[in-house]
């Protein structure tokens, strides 16, 4: 079966010659990148070299204007714009909505512990921590806004 992307010199060559000659080709020109077989190169019959280029444009694999990227332009210098605010401290809010977080993340976290590493562990734990689970995750649905305010576009959490 032969390969298309490895077309050595001759059928006897072994890997390590035509590996070598693949280096030998890329330290010549680094900016040509390897010739792909039925695929002509940007500038193929104008170069001196063993692969039949000695210089890429570079503008050849620049993009499009209309193609770019989403980095691919200079970020204006705003100074007068949005300023967001300070957020409050980390230990400010409220402490039973910062416990009801804590038990609806960590108590199916502690379920899934002990159903791995502690599969014996008293049912009284078992069902304690799906208690607490549904409990926080009963509390936590029971303070969502029961409507919009009008107004409202739902960019300010």
């Amino acid at each position: 079966m032969t390969d298309p992307f490895h077309e050595p010199a001759s059928p006897g060559d072994s890997d390590d010659a035509v590996w070598e000659d693949l280096v030998r080709r890329l330290e010549e020109d680094p900016a040509a990148g390897p010739d792909l077989p039925g695929e002509p190169s940007p500038s193929a019959g104008t170069g001196t070299g063993s692969g039949g280029t000695d210089h890429v444009d570079p503008t050849l694999f620049r993009m499009h204007p209309a193609l770019g990227g989403p980095r691919d332009y200079e970020a204006a210098d705003d100074h007068e714009g949005f300023v967001p605010e300070d957020p409050p401290a980390l230990g400010s809010g409220n402490p039973l909505l910062t416990l009801a977080w804590t038990a609806a993340a960590g108590a199916p976290l502690m379920l899934l512990v002990l159903a791995i590493f502690w599969r014996r562990a008293p049912m009284p734990l078992w069902i304690g921590l799906c208690v607490v689970a549904l409990a926080a995750g009963g509390f936590l649905f029971a303070r969502l806004p029961r409507f919009r305010h009008e107004g409202d576009d739902g960019a300010r959490v």
